[in-house]
């Protein structure tokens, strides 16, 4: 039937489907609360750090303006805490991660949304330590960023 439309003037119609939007970039928001100075200013990508020299980070919030985000932290001494999706600092079960005591690890891992091609990764670093890239294992990374046992003071965030 649809060829013989054509063959008698007819056109052909296609669906449409929402295009790929290739290599959009992605903005990441995150803060910190230290142990002396409470919460910090929110910091965009890499445009700064989070965190306050010599002072422990004991609380972390973090969103993106596109996509979902999802993080945890390991405090010292203790255990890995659950996992966070929300940014509300006002929120102490579900809008932030830590529980007042000192972080010594942290986990961050970005879903990219259908419509950005290619797949995102969160990469994020603490203190002076190497580059973590979501909760991967290979190419030396250990699925988190931080060192059992010593305090994060500084946090980084990019997604790319």
């Amino acid at each position: 039937n649809k060829i013989a439309e054509i063959i008698n003037g007819g056109s052909i119609t296609t669906s449409s489907k929402a295009p790929i939007i290739q290599d959009d970039e992605v903005n990441v928001y995150y803060k910190v609360k230290t142990q002396k100075h409470g919460w910090l200013p929110k910091v965009k990508n890499l445009e700064d750090y989070a965190g306050w020299q010599n002072s422990p980070i004991i609380g972390l919030a973090i969103k993106v303006d596109k996509g979902s985000i999802k993080y945890r932290v390991h405090v010292k001494g203790g255990k890995w805490l659950g996992w966070i999706t929300q940014y509300n600092i006002k929120d102490k079960i579900k809008g932030y991660a830590g529980n007042g005591n000192p972080i010594d690890a942290i986990q961050i891992y970005y879903s990219t949304p259908s419509d950005i091609r290619p797949y995102k990764k969160t990469k994020y670093k603490v203190n002076s330590y190497s580059w973590q890239h979501d909760t991967e294992t290979k190419n030396n990374q250990d699925g988190y960023a931080g060192l059992f046992g010593k305090n994060v003071t500084k946090l980084q965030i990019t997604i790319e």
